[in-house]
C-alpha cells in the first residue's frame, strides 16, 4: 500500500517503509488498520469511533488508547512534509497531502499583445450579457454597491449594539484549545479503590502518558493519612511542564470530602511523598487563611442572581521537605446561562514561610460553552481579563520561585483566560486552573442566591 511518494506499507510484515530516509518502522495491528483507513479516506475527516473500531475491532478501549496510537503514527510520519496527520478538534483525524506549488515557466505562457493607446483610446469595458427575457445582466452590477452598503451598515449596527463583540467572543471561545479526551482507569491508592479520570487537552495529545498507578507509585504512608477505607475518584492531567492530580477521598456519586487532595509536581519526575507528613504539614499551614474574595468587586445590581463560590488548597511538591500551598478562591456570578462575571484569587505560601509570599487575582466578564467529551459535560469559560493584581514576594524559597515564574510567564501577560470545568455536583467541582501551568483542582462548592 502506497502512503506517499516515499512511504509504503508492507501489510504482510506490518512495516512502514521509508525510502527517503532508508528507514523501516514496525506497525502494531492498531496502527496498521488505522493508517489503512486514513489513507483510504485521505482528505476526509475520519471520526474517532471509526478509527477505534478499525484498530481494536470488537473491543472496548479507553479514548487515551486512540490518542496514543495517533501520537505514535505521527512520529513515524515525521520528516515527510508532503503528508500531514491533522487533529480535527472534538471529532476525529484527517490524513492530508500537501502538494508543492510549481510556477509555470514564463516562456510557456502566451504573451499578451501590446496595443498602443492614444489619448482618445480607452480600455474595453465589460459588456452586459443578454438574458433570455431580454433584460441585461448589468443590473447585478448596479446592486453591488447598495448590498455592500447594507453589509457595512449591519456591521456598524452590531458594533454599536454590542452584538459584534458578542459574536467575536463566541468565535474566540470556540477556537480555544479544549479537552480532547477523558479516559477512566481503576487504581489503588493504599487500601482505597480509586477511579482515575485522565484529562487530555487537544495540544497535549502527542505527549506520552504516565499511567495513573505509576503517577502515585512513590506515595508513602497513604493509609496513615486516610485511615478509613472509602471509595475514591480522581482527575489527572499531564502537560510538558507539570502533572497534577485532584483526589476526592470520599465519593459515593458526589464528593463528600470537604478538603479534596490537590497535588502538583514537575512532569516526568517521581519525587517521594510521605502523606502522613503532608497531612501534618497541611494542618499547620491551613490554620491561617490569607485569601478572601470581596464580592463588591462586581459592578451592577446582584439581587436574585446565582453565585457559585469555590475553595481549594493545592500543594506543589518536589524532592525537598518543603511544599508550596496555593489557597484558591474563585467566584462565578451568573447573569444568564451563558455569561456573567468571574473573580479568581490565589495566595501562595510554603512550609518554611508563614507569611504571604505572593498573591494574584484576576477578574472580568465571561462567556461559557458546554460540550460533551466522551459522554461527560465539559464547560469552557472564556474570561476577558479587565483587572488583575499581583503582589510580588520580598523573599522566595526555591519551590516558591517555581510558581512565581509561572505566574509571570503565563498569567500576567494574558488579556483572555480560559478555564475548564470537567466535573460538578452540588458540593464540589473539578477545574483546570492557570496555576502551575494548567492544574487540575477539586474544589469545594457553595451556591448562593444573592
Amino acid at each position: 500500500m502506497k502512503v506517499s511518494k516515499y512511504l509504503t506499507v508492507d501489510e504482510e510484515r506490518r512495516l512502514l517503509l521509508d525510502s527517503k530516509g532508508n528507514l523501516t518502522h514496525p506497525l502494531s495491528f492498531a496502527e496498521l488498520e488505522m493508517l489503512k483507513l486514513l489513507v483510504a479516506e485521505h482528505g476526509e475527516v475520519v471520526d474517532k469511533q471509526r478509527l477505534t473500531d478499525a484498530g481494536w475491532p470488537g473491543r472496548i478501549v479507553a479514548q487515551s488508547s486512540l490518542t496514543q496510537c495517533i501520537s505514535t503514527l505521527r512520529r513515524k510520519l515525521e520528516g515527510h512534509p508532503d503528508i500531514e496527520l491533522k487533529t480535527i478538534p472534538r471529532y476525529g483525524y484527517c490524513l492530508g497531502y500537501v502538494e508543492p506549488r510549481e510556477m509555470a515557466p514564463a516562456a510557456s505562457q502566451p504573451a499578451e499583445p501590446e496595443l498602443p493607446l492614444s489619448s482618445a483610446q480607452e480600455l474595453p469595458q465589460p459588456s452586459a450579457q443578454e438574458l433570455p427575457d431580454g433584460r441585461r445582466s448589468g443590473f447585478a452590477l448596479r446592486w453591488r454597491w447598495p448590498a455592500l452598503g447594507l453589509l457595512l451598515a449591519s456591521v456598524a449596527y452590531l458594533h454599536l449594539s454590542g452584538g459584534l463583540s458578542h459574536a467575536l467572543d463566541w468565535l474566540r471561545l470556540i477556537s480555544q484549545p479544549s479537552v480532547a479526551a477523558i479516559s477512566s482507569e481503576s487504581l489503588k491508592v493504599g487500601s482505597h479503590p480509586n477511579l482515575a479520570h485522565n484529562v487530555v487537552f487537544e495540544e497535549e495529545e502527542t505527549l506520552p502518558k504516565v499511567s495513573p498507578q505509576r503517577f502515585i507509585a512513590n506515595w508513602e504512608r497513604v493509609d496513615d493519612m486516610l485511615p478509613e477505607v472509602k471509595a475514591q475518584q480522581s482527575y489527572l492531567k499531564q502537560s510538558p511542564d507539570f502533572d497534577s492530580i485532584a483526589l476526592c477521598a470520599d465519593f459515593d456519586g458526589i464528593c463528600r470530602d470537604k478538603q479534596p487532595l490537590n497535588l502538583v509536581r514537575r512532569h516526568g519526575e517521581q519525587p517521594s511523598l510521605d502523606l502522613k507528613w503532608l497531612r501534618d504539614t497541611k494542618l499547620r499551614m491551613e490554620q491561617v487563611t490569607y485569601n478572601k474574595i470581596l464580592l463588591d468587586r462586581f459592578d451592577g445590581p446582584t439581587d436574585g442572581l446565582l453565585e457559585d463560590v469555590y475553595r481549594a488548597d493545592v500543594y506543589y511538591y518536589g524532592d525537598s521537605d518543603n511544599v508550596v500551598r496555593g489557597d484558591i478562591r474563585f467566584s462565578i456570578l451568573y447573569q444568564s446561562k451563558t455569561q456573567g462575571q468571574l473573580l479568581v484569587a490565589a495566595c501562595f505560601t510554603d512550609a518554611l514561610n508563614r507569611e504571604i509570599s505572593m498573591r494574584y487575582e484576576f477578574s472580568g466578564p465571561f462567556r461559557v460553552r458546554e460540550t460533551q467529551v466522551d459522554g461527560r459535560p465539559v464547560k469552557r469559560f472564556l474570561i476577558q481579563v479587565e483587572d488583575q493584581n499581583f503582589r510580588r514576594p520580598e523573599q522566595l524559597s526555591e519551590e516558591g520561585a517555581v510558581i512565581y515564574r509561572e505566574i509571570q510567564k503565563a498569567v500576567l501577560s494574558k488579556k483572555q483566560m480560559t478555564l475548564h470545568q470537567v466535573y460538578e455536583d452540588d458540593q464540589s467541582g473539578v477545574w483546570s486552573l492557570p496555576l502551575w501551568g494548567e492544574t487540575m483542582v477539586w474544589a469545594h462548592r457553595a451556591q448562593l442566591t444573592l
